[in-house]
């Protein structure tokens, strides 16, 4: 008879553990506060957190959970949904340097969103056509995420981290037309973000520019208002310049590989410790400097290299 009550105990005991869980599943659920639809201006801050962090940490010190959700009013379409019931963060890790590496996870989700939401319209896709197609594309979003953790090694590499945050802006920002320089001539740079307006002083003359000061890179392009071949001035003109900067260690390129270049260099600027690139681009009218400046690190110099590489290849003069 004991050996009966202590089963029906035990029976009576797991059936309320069942329930209790029920009913927190279903009041998570149910909870306004625990869903979050992510978009291009959202923002993540550290109460977006509610999950209590797990007693062993691994490599994450935060995770952010989200999932892809298939909505069918006004119309059809792929929305990011962050479950914030299930996105921890250590508060002896938190930071606005961690919260913006895991806002960076949410944005490439965005970015895939967005490519999915395209092609539904271009396909005319029905809310049931649309699970199986979402599906096959949702793996490229796990497989770049893999990588974004992979190469910044959580956001511990912060020059790589830098790069996957140029990087993912460039994906959500690479159909933005900004006009440049329309005054003079159709002159197009891609710039990640919308960039500042800039105005250069030079022998006491004012010169119009844009700056992107982002990814511990600074982006610059200036229109100094002339246009001639003669490199030999353009060089020893420059070069002055350069040495009233400030920068030393001038090295100009004498290979200009470049098609629009008349002018490449490469130097140092001591006192803010950073590498200077420097190229003069011919436009139809004008002579346009583009400059990009980061950290003197040698071991991410590539890492920052690359993004001033794609920044100088951008350059197009769109009316030729």
């Amino acid at each position: 008879m004991v050996r009966v009550y202590r089963l029906v105990g035990i029976i009576i005991f797991s059936a309320m553990l069942i329930v209790c869980y029920f009913l927190e599943v279903s009041s998570k659920e149910t909870n306004p506060e625990q869903h979050k639809v992510w978009s291009e201006d959202s923002i993540l801050d550290e109460s977006d957190f509610l999950r209590r962090p797990p007693f062993y940490e691994g490599k994450a010190a935060a995770r952010i959970s989200y999932n892809y959700r298939i909505l069918d009013k006004p119309e059809v379409k792929v929305a990011v949904i962050v479950d914030r019931f299930h996105s921890f963060i250590h508060k002896h890790h938190a930071s606005d340097y961690l919260i913006r590496h895991e806002a960076y996870h949410l944005k490439l989700a965005h970015y895939f969103a967005t490519e999915i939401n395209q092609s539904i319209k271009e396909k005319n896709l029905t809310y049931s056509e649309t699970h199986q197609f979402v599906i096959d594309r949702i793996q490229r979003d796990r497989q770049y995420q893999k990588l974004y953790d992979r190469e910044t090694n959580h956001s511990l590499i912060r020059a790589k981290q830098d790069y996957w945050e140029y990087k993912i802006d460039s994906m959500l920002n690479k159909s933005i037309d900004f006009p440049i320089f329309q005054e003079t001539e159709n002159i197009e740079v891609f710039f990640p973000e919308t960039p500042k307006n800039l105005v250069l002083s030079i022998d006491d003359e004012k010169f119009n520019g844009y700056l992107l000061d982002k990814y511990g890179v600074k982006f610059w392009i200036v229109d100094i208002e002339f246009n001639s071949n003669d490199t030999l001035t353009i060089e020893n003109y420059l070069v002055k310049i350069l040495i009233a900067m400030g920068q030393s260690e001038i090295i100009v390129d004498a290979n200009i590989p470049h098609p629009k270049a008349i002018f490449e260099s490469y130097s140092q600027d001591t006192l803010e410790n950073e590498l200077v690139l420097d190229k003069l681009l011919l436009g139809k009218k004008s002579t346009y400097w583009l400059r990009t400046r980061y950290p003197i690190v040698e071991e991410n110099e590539e890492v920052y290299k690359r993004m001033a590489n794609q920044f100088f290849n951008s350059f197009k003069v769109i009316d030729e």
